[in-house]
């Protein structure tokens, strides 16, 4: 009887301990990769990315300035964008350099080559390249880019009805 009880026990568990990976199954994307595509470093083609001196852009899928898309970006040494955030959430790796970022007021974290990030769209962050060498790094990005300034944001929240202090 108590071999039975900790069969049940443990089935129990092991339902619960997937749950999780359930919910996150339901909020992937649904989009479906068809076809293929393959592109060698040497094949990105670079271009500056609109409103962002300095930075360079490769895109790898879709067109940033319309909708979701995947692109590589290179940012140029002491780069700094101060507090802003972006309407689509986005998730990157970094390829080379390091990248600076200080996310919803918490210190600055340094991400090296292999480190992942991830951020919701409204995430409020400062951004910058740390060191002596560019940063490049690849993106996916639920949206269009864009970039809104915190006090642009506050500002349209203000001009909505929003009470100043």
């Amino acid at each position: 009887m108590i071999t039975i009880q900790r069969l049940a026990l443990a089935a129990t568990g092991l339902g619960l301990a997937t749950i999780p990976f359930l919910l996150s199954a339901q909020a992937a994307p649904t989009q479906k990769i068809a076809g293929h595509t393959l592109i060698a470093a040497d094949e990105l083609k670079w271009a500056p990315a609109p409103g962002l001196e300095g930075v360079m852009q490769a895109p790898a899928f879709g067109d940033p300035t319309k909708e979701a898309h995947r692109v590589f970006y290179k940012f140029p040494v002491g780069m700094k964008a101060p507090l802003h955030t972006h309407t689509s959430g986005d998730r990157g790796v970094i390829l080379s350099g390091t990248l600076g970022l200080a996310v919803e007021g918490a210190p600055m974290k340094k991400l090296g080559p292999g480190s992942f990030f991830q951020m919701a769209g409204g995430t409020k962050h400062v951004t910058t390249v740390e060191g002596d060498a560019p940063c490049v790094f690849y993106v996916e990005r639920e949206g269009p880019f864009d970039i809104v300034m915190a006090e642009e944001a506050g500002a349209k929240k203000d001009a909505g009805g929003a009470k100043k202090k």
